[in-house]
C-alpha cells in the first residue's frame, strides 16, 4: 500500500523549512552534482510509515540543491529525493533524524552513483546496502527515465496505431524488467541481513523479507525472516517496520464477513479513547484508508453525505492508516467530520485484525456488532449502493 502521496510543481527556487543558518534541531541535506542542468526541480519526500509526503523543495543551480527542514515524526525515519517529470524516483535511501547533516556528491542524476556522508548511524548500513546493489539501482534508474520518456510521449497521442501498440508493448516489457531487477535487489539484500548492524536501514530490509514471505506464504522466506528476528531489540520492535515485521511472521486471526468485531482500543484527535462496540445499535460503515490513497479521498464527499443523510441508521468511521503527524492534518485538509480514528499503529493493529492489504476496504457492521458485509475500492455512488443494499 505504499504510494507516494506529491504533487509535482515546476518553481523557482524555494527551501521549505528554516531559512537561516541549521541549529538544534533543523535538518539539513547538501547535494552537489556535475553534469545536472540548472533548473532541474527535486523534491525531499518525508515518510512516515508507508505514507510519503512533500517535506522540502529545491531547484538545482550550479549544480547544488540544499534543503531545510522540522520533523515531527519520531525517531530516525527516511526521506527519497524525486522528480517524477524526468524518471528520478529514487528509493528511501537517506536516513534522518532531528539535528541530521547529511552530504551528498556524484555525477548526474543517476542516483545508485551518488556518495552520501551522513551523522545518522543507520546511513552507514544503508551505504552498504547501496553498494551491493548499485548495478541493479542503475539499472532502475535508467528503466525509470526510459518510461517516463515514453509516457510523455503516450500522453501526446500522436502516434499511429502501430506506434501505439509498440509503445504499449515496450512499457509492459519496461515494467516486467523492474519487478524482476527489485527481486535481485531483494535476493542480494536479504543475503546481508545476517551480517549486518540491526539498525533502521536493515530493519526495513527485514520489513520487506517478512511482508514477502507473508503475502506469498513463501515458507523458505519466513524461516529466514524469524532467524532474524531474534535479534530485534525492543525499541527496533516499537517502530513502524518493527511492529509490521511482528505482524507478519506472527499474524493475527483475522476476522471476516460473519465475526464479531474485535474489541480494540481506537483513539479520536483529541486523545480520547474509542472502542467499535460503543456505536453499537446502529449500522457501522468501516472506512479503512490513509492520505496516500487517491481512491480513499475521492471517497469522502460520499461518506460526508452518507453521515449526514442516513445518521439515523448509520455511523461512519473512518480508520486511518496514517503516522500522527498526517492523520493530524486530515479533518482540515479533507473536511472530515464523522468518526475519523487512529490506533497509530499504521497497518499492524486494527488493520491486520481486518486483513486490510489494499485501500479503501470499506465494512458494514450490523447493530449487534457483527461484520455483514465487505468491499474494496472505491467508484462514485458505490458505498450508497453498498449500505442501502445491505441496511435495512
Amino acid at each position: 500500500m505504499k504510494k507516494k502521496n506529491i504533487i509535482l510543481a515546476a518553481l523557482a527556487t524555494v527551501v521549505m523549512g528554516a531559512c537561516n543558518a541549521p541549529q538544534g534541531e533543523t535538518i539539513v541535506i547538501e547535494g552537489r552534482l556535475t553534469n545536472v542542468p540548472d533548473s532541474i526541480v527535486l523534491e525531499l519526500t518525508e515518510w512516515d510509515g508507508n505514507v510519503g509526503d512533500r517535506a522540502a523543495i529545491d531547484t538545482v543551480i550550479d549544480g547544488k540543491f540544499r534543503f531545510e527542514l522540522e520533523t515531527k515524526i519520531k525517531g530516525v525515519h527516511s526521506v527519497s529525493i524525486n522528480n517524477y517529470s524526468i524518471g528520478l524516483d529514487t528509493p528511501d535511501f537517506l536516513w534522518i533524524e532531528p539535528g541530521a547533516r547529511i552530504k551528498i556528491t556524484g555525477d548526474g542524476l543517476d542516483y545508485s552513483v551518488w556518495k552520501i556522508k551522513s551523522n545518522v548511524d543507520a546511513q552507514k548500513s544503508e551505504n552498504r546496502f547501496r553498494e551491493v546493489t548499485k548495478a541493479e539501482h542503475s539499472q532502475l534508474y535508467q528503466l525509470s527515465s526510459e518510461l517516463q520518456t515514453m509516457i510523455d510521449a503516450f500522453n501526446k497521442g500522436e502516434r499511429s496505431d502501430e506506434e501505439d501498440q509498440k509503445v504499449r508493448a515496450r512499457m509492459k516489457e519496461l515494467n516486467k524488467l523492474e519487478r524482476d531487477i527489485r527481486l535481485e535487489i531483494h535476493d542480494k539484500e536479504n543475503a546481508l541481513l545476517p551480517t549486518m548492524t540491526t539498525d533502521e536501514a536493515w530493519l526495513a530490509r527485514l520489513y520487506q523479507l517478512s511482508r514477502a514471505g507473508n503475502f506469498t506464504n513463501d515458507t523458505l522466506k519466513l524461516a529466514q525472516a524469524k532467524e532474524q528476528y531474534v535479534r530485534m531489540d525492543e525499541r527496533l520492535k516499537a517502530t513502524f517496520h518493527g511492529q509490521g515485521i511482528t505482524t507478519y511472521l506472527f499474524p493475527f486471526k483475522v476476522v471476516k464477513v460473519g465475526d464479531m468485531i474485535p474489541n480494540l482500543e481506537l483513539k479520536d484527535l483529541s486523545g480520547n479513547t474509542h472502542r467499535l462496540q460503543e456505536l453499537e445499535g446502529k449500522y457501522i460503515l468501516l472506512d479503512f484508508w490513509n492520505s496516500g490513497c487517491d481512491p480513499c479521498i475521492a471517497s469522502f464527499p460520499e461518506l460526508k453525505s452518507i453521515s449526514e443523510q442516513m445518521k439515523d441508521k448509520v455511523e461512519v468511521v473512518s480508520i486511518s492508516g496514517d503516522g500522527e503527524s498526517m492523520w493530524r492534518k486530515s479533518p482540515a485538509k479533507h473536511d472530515i467530520t464523522w468518526h475519523n480514528w487512529n490506533d497509530l499503529n499504521h497497518n499492524n493493529g486494527i488493520f491486520a485484525h481486518f486483513g486490510i492489504r489494499t485501500i479503501p476496504h470499506y465494512f458494514l457492521i450490523s447493530p449487534e456488532g457483527k461484520i455483514i458485509a465487505s468491499k474494496i475500492g472505491y467508484g462514485k455512488g458505490i458505498l450508497l449502493e453498498f449500505v442501502k443494499k445491505n441496511v435495512e
